[in-house]
């Protein structure tokens, strides 16, 4: 048997048809699956990065919350009091000359 030149080879190319794939494979890789069973069972695939970002401000909104905040109503003028030394001290480092 003789080589084919570029010519034939194109020629056979043309005319060569791929093989259908089995219906096997495609049930394989897309599982009928309704809405509410993948909300169970389904995965998102995140990178790492983004999800060790979400997890870190996810992390600090709960810190956050947990933090007891003061009311504003807790507070009124009635609890403020008036100062009853107005003296001014100077308060000089241990090191200085007095």
């Amino acid at each position: 048997m003789e080589p084919l030149n570029d010519d034939e080879l194109k020629g056979a190319l043309r005319e060569w048809k791929a093989p259908e794939a089995p219906a096997s494979i495609e049930r394989k890789l897309f599982p009928k699956q309704s809405g509410w069973r993948w909300l169970l069972s389904g995965t998102i695939r995140v990178p790492v990065p983004i999800g060790l970002a979400a997890l870190a401000v996810f992390g600090f909104l709960v810190y956050e919350r947990r933090q007891p905040t003061p009311s504003a109503g807790s507070v009124s003028i009635a609890d403020f009091q008036p100062i009853e030394n107005t003296v001014p001290e100077i308060v000089r480092s241990s090191y200085e000359a007095k």
